[in-house]
């Protein structure tokens, strides 16, 4: 039998040496904790939240609002959105005024949004919110799931229709595959760099399945945006795995499950998901 003894003189050092990696995980998680108080209350509250849309479509000639236009715009403030010459324009009864593309445009207490797509502008119209809605929450914090690896680049380059966050039709650029380990298993998930709407700037994401989707999480799938860490080094943090706009509204299009990014192990981490209705 062996017997370990500590001196006293010691102990300081040797508290702080245990307590020090506890609070490196308490501290990593204070940031994410704001950032996902932020994002839920401004599902809650904003004039364009996804759950505030009650029309999410390709503009197809004149769009009428107000008295005379279907049904889920007929409470808006009478206007029309054209496309003309010059551009996409709003007409009421207070006159014209262009309409920027990418921008929430206010039409009264609605807001009106026409985003580039690869294919067609799509209109996004959001009426104030009248009942009131919470978010499903997260997992809670695990330093496990972020995880670092390296982005393999493609043999040869590649493009591919489809959909972003917020349910409109952009053009990924094939970035690689992303290559980590997570509970001693390597993960292979592929990347796409997918506009940020509004910006030249593009994200590097991963649409992912695994064995929490269609339980806890979005039967899709979640996307998470990798972080880099230079040069090839990457990092996917599960814990800010977001779900699609299609989560919180029918309305906006859901993307498909990418080929190859489906996991059998459960990714207790990022954004829960509760069945609603609209």
């Amino acid at each position: 039998m062996y017997r370990v003894t500590f001196r006293t003189r010691h102990l300081p050092a040797l508290c702080a040496t245990l307590i020090a990696p506890l609070a490196l995980r308490a501290q990593a998680s204070t940031p994410l904790d704001a950032e996902r108080a932020d994002f839920a209350q401004w599902l809650r509250t904003s004039a364009s939240s996804p759950y505030a849309a009650v029309f999410h479509q390709p503009l197809a000639g004149d769009l009428v609002f107000g008295p005379g236009a279907q049904a889920a715009l007929s409470g808006a403030p009478g206007a029309t959105l054209s496309r003309t010459r010059r551009g996409l324009e709003l007409r009421t009864d207070e006159g014209r005024r262009a309409v920027p593309r990418n921008r929430d445009i206010p039409l009264g207490a609605w807001r009106i949004r026409v985003s580039s797509s690869s294919r067609a502008d799509v209109v996004t119209v959001f009426a104030p919110m009248t009942t009131p809605v919470d978010h499903p929450g997260w997992f809670p914090y695990d330093a496990d799931l972020v995880i670092d690896g390296e982005l393999r680049r493609p043999e040869a380059p590649a493009q591919r229709p489809m959909l972003g966050l917020d349910g409109v039709e952009v053009t990924g650029t094939l970035a690689g595959t992303f290559v980590g380990r997570v509970s001693d298993a390597e993960v292979s998930l592929t990347a796409y760099r997918i506009p940020v709407p509004g910006s030249e700037e593009a994200e590097v994401t991963v649409f992912l399945r695994d064995g929490t989707s269609g339980h806890e999480t979005y039967p899709p799938g979640r996307f998470v945006v990798l972080r880099p860490l230079g040069g090839a080094r990457y990092r996917l943090d599960v814990n800010r795995a977001r779900n699609p706009f299609c989560a919180y509204n029918p309305l906006f299009p859901c993307p498909l499950p990418w080929p190859g990014n489906t996991l059998s192990a459960r990714l207790e981490g990022g954004e829960l998901y509760e069945a609603h209705e609209n």
